[in-house]
């Protein structure tokens, strides 16, 4: 009887499937790639010191600010690494610090031909929880001077070399602007 019920559901749903088969075919294909596409929780970091590496691992810090020592951590992490380099120690210099960059509105008000008044105002909107915060249009993150590498390696040409070439390309500054010499023993 269960199958006369089930063969009977299937003869009314055949025609249904065979007209609207590539719609429910995209319909299908969507739901599997919402499933799969579906972001994935990560684990929390087991200690304090593996969320600060987890944070300043691209020089950021928390707050999602520059921190600048952690920066110069991870640069001399990464410049230790490079072979025939040995002990490393690193300073960054800095041109400009990070700065954000905010929407304002700025209105322009002449009374006559040769005078010009313009007025500024910050752009704020309201963050839903009773609060008001500013328009952030972009962030600069700061621009680096100059570095200095002191290694054991200094003296090798090829060394020299790497980590010149390794540190003006984490930094973005030219490899005049990059002094490698050799560690004091």
């Amino acid at each position: 009887m269960e199958k006369e019920k089930l063969l009977n559901i299937m003869r009314k749903a055949e025609p249904i499937l065979k007209r609207y088969r590539y719609p429910i075919l995209v319909l299908f294909a969507g739901l599997l790639i919402l499933a799969l596409g579906a972001p994935q929780k990560e684990a929390a970091p087991a200690s304090a010191q593996e969320a600060r590496d987890a944070a300043s691992a691209d020089g950021t810090a928390q707050d999602g600010g520059f921190d600048l020592t952690a920066f110069e951590e991870k640069l001399q992490q990464d410049v230790s690494r490079i072979s025939g380099v040995g002990r490393v120690s690193l300073s960054l210099s800095l041109k400009s610090t990070e700065e954000a960059v905010y929407a304002a509105d700025i209105r322009q008000s002449s009374q006559n031909t040769e005078t010009t008044s313009y007025e500024s105002a910050l752009s704020i909107v309201s963050d839903g929880s009773y609060g008001q915060q500013p328009i952030l249009v972009k962030k600069q993150y700061p621009t680096f001077r100059g570095a200095l590498v002191l290694c054991d390696g200094a003296d090798n040409d090829t060394v020299r070399l790497a980590v010149t070439d390794a540190v003006s390309t984490m930094c973005g500054i030219g490899a005049d602007k990059v002094s490698v010499l050799k560690m004091q023993s």
